[in-house]
């Protein structure tokens, strides 16, 4: 019988940390803040040095003060990641775009061991996606209000066709293909998980020209991947959500980067 090596997200943690191609963090948000209006709610986020910040919503008296990590992939456009220690294996992502004031958050929580438990088989009979990982994506305006007119980050094909190598260290070595809009493939070419493969549940968002919010969420190990990806630069800057072990406790959330290479495009017939 062939053995898989499918390993924690925290063991992958370890390995992608080793001489990491991952973006520095940076300083720029600290003693800033920014009220993001998502159209259902105003969020005030308040960084109060380059490690921690406040976050409180208006009119409901929820609040939190969380360790962050921001880093900058482009010059005015930072993507910032913090745990949401108030809520259960929850993580926020945003994406702070300054000079046109506009942001998307991405709000990502882990499975309980029960949900994730639940067979694959079991969720196509209850009509369930086969991932148990949730991701939440909205649209916000930095300091104004936000309305049917106001610019966003969208929904994009661009990166659909596209295989792309990902290098985050000198033995972390991965290939995507994305499929469609909604489906990717992921292949470990060298690394700890070398030889694993599979087809995930994804989602994509525009930034600028060259410059993509990618998301996927993992079903066979509970993972939640968000990332920014500059293929003008080859560059890439996010991080990686999951359990540090296989009793859904403790947390590894943990940041990524990688070198990008496009090494083909296949034109999707409409």
């Amino acid at each position: 019988m062939n053995e898989t090596n499918w390993i924690s997200v925290g063991d992958l943690g370890k390995s992608f940390a080793e001489s990491s191609n991952a973006l520095r963090p940076v300083a720029d948000l600290a003693g800033h803040s920014y009220d993001i209006d998502f159209g259902f709610n105003v969020v005030t986020h308040a960084f109060i040095d380059d490690k921690t910040l406040t976050w409180t919503v208006k009119g409901t008296g929820e609040s939190g003060t969380d360790a962050y990590q921001a880093t900058s992939p482009r010059p005015g456009i930072y993507f910032v990641d913090f745990i949401k220690s108030s809520v259960r294996a929850t993580s926020v992502s945003l994406v702070l775009d300054l000079q046109p004031g506009i942001a998307t958050v991405v709000i990502g929580t882990l499975p309980d061991e029960a949900s994730a438990s639940i067979p694959a088989i079991e969720r196509v009979r209850r009509n369930r996606e086969l991932t148990a990982v949730d991701a939440q994506i909205f649209p916000g305006v930095i300091d104004g209000r936000f309305d049917a007119e106001s610019p966003t980050h969208e929904a994009t094909a661009e990166l659909v066709g596209k295989r792309v190598q990902y290098r985050y260290n000198p033995h972390e070595c991965y290939e995507h293909v994305y499929l469609n809009e909604e489906m990717y493939v992921w292949h470990c070419v060298s690394g700890i998980e070398k030889g694993l493969a599979d087809a995930d549940r994804c989602h994509y968002r525009k930034i600028r020209d060259g410059l993509y919010l990618f998301v996927w969420r993992e079903k066979t190990v509970p993972t939640l991947g968000v990332i920014m990806i500059d293929l003008d630069a080859g560059k890439t800057t996010g991080k990686i959500l999951g359990y540090a072990g296989d009793d859904f406790g403790e947390l590894a959330n943990f940041p990524v980067g990688a070198y990008a290479t496009v090494l083909n495009t296949t034109e999707v017939q409409q």
